[in-house]
């Protein structure tokens, strides 16, 4: 990763070099947790003391904060159930072979096109642990095949969102998602500590890992940062298909937005940090794409806003691990 992001920055001076060795090893207890702090001084121009490693976050700051109920949020089905809300967009599961409604009820294969398509003309399936767009298919009433999705195994089927205005002057094609990362602090309030968005290309029809750009969001205000990034972490300040700028942007209900998110951590307070796809339609209304609880990024928050979790003791849980 280092060698990648300074081809397309600056190197790393050797005196911001040494701190971030030292930190390593003194603060985080090794030095092989260095090169990610090489990676956000070199986008910072400065190193910075409190910064998670994305190496240190997956290796000893998640088993401790998240662990096995963090995994929870692999499995698509237990979703809305778990939460007791509306505001995913779920349709209906598929689990070992078989269909359930979201209300928990066995469906025939005859009836699938008619709950699925119930609300809208399209559909969405997600397999579960899908990462970074993958695993994600679009469906349309006219052309539905249940033999097709039958052969997906297990996954949800969700509602097609028409995504707000605002977003669509970046990409009309694909749904835009917005990550807002929560954490239970130390006197068990739940706060947003990061926020990102992630565009998609022109012609897709969702946000795709290897392609997205991602543009970091004020978790106060909503407004997009100046500069966004493409997937080889070269920097931009207009989305490259539509030359939209994103200077002076601001996403509509953002701060609805982040609230309902920390609403819906206060019901798993055991899980110490999710990250949370948000989408908002062109009716302002907000859905909750997935929750994150356990494979959530920290890399991109860390390296435009951080440090961003400072005072959660994170940067000692290797000294139990």
């Amino acid at each position: 990763m280092y060698n990648e992001f300074s081809k397309v920055k600056n190197a790393i001076s050797k005196l911001d070099r040494k701190k971030a060795d030292d930190y390593a090893i003194e603060v985080l207890g090794s030095k092989r947790f260095a090169p990610w702090l090489y990676v956000y001084t070199i986008n910072a121009g400065v190193f910075k003391e409190g910064w998670i490693p994305d190496n240190y976050y997956r290796e000893i700051v998640v088993p401790k904060v998240q662990g096995a109920h963090g995994q929870l949020s692999f499995s698509n089905m237990i979703t809305n159930s778990f939460f007791e809300t509306t505001l995913f967009p779920d349709q209906a599961y598929s689990a070992n072979g078989k269909w359930i409604s979201k209300d928990k009820k066995l469906l025939k294969h005859a009836d699938l096109a008619d709950v699925f398509f119930e609300q809208s003309d399209k559909i969405v399936f997600k397999k579960d642990n899908s990462l970074k767009g993958k695993g994600v298919y679009c469906f349309s009433k006219i052309n539905f095949n249940s033999d097709e999705i039958n052969e997906l195994g297990n996954g949800v089927v969700q509602n097609f969102i028409h995504q707000h205005a605002f977003f669509k002057q970046f990409c009309a094609s694909a749904l835009t998602t917005l990550r807002i990362t929560t954490v239970v602090n130390a006197t068990n309030t739940i706060e947003v500590r990061a926020s990102y968005i992630k565009f998609g290309r022109a012609g897709e029809t969702h946000v795709n890992g290897k392609a997205q750009i991602a543009v970091a969001v004020d978790c106060n205000t909503g407004e997009l940062a100046e500069f966004g990034h493409l997937s080889n972490w070269s920097s931009t300040n207009v989305h490259p298909d539509s030359k939209e700028r994103f200077k002076n942007k601001i996403i509509p209900k953002y701060r609805e937005a982040i609230e309902l998110c920390k609403e819906l951590h206060e019901n798993v307070p055991y899980i110490g940090c999710i990250g949370w796809d948000v989408a908002i339609d062109e009716e302002e209304k907000i859905h909750i794409i997935e929750w994150n609880g356990f494979h959530n990024d920290i890399k991109y928050s860390e390296m435009t806003q951080g440090p961003c979790f400072l005072n959660l003791g994170w940067e000692n849980l290797w000294k139990t691990h």
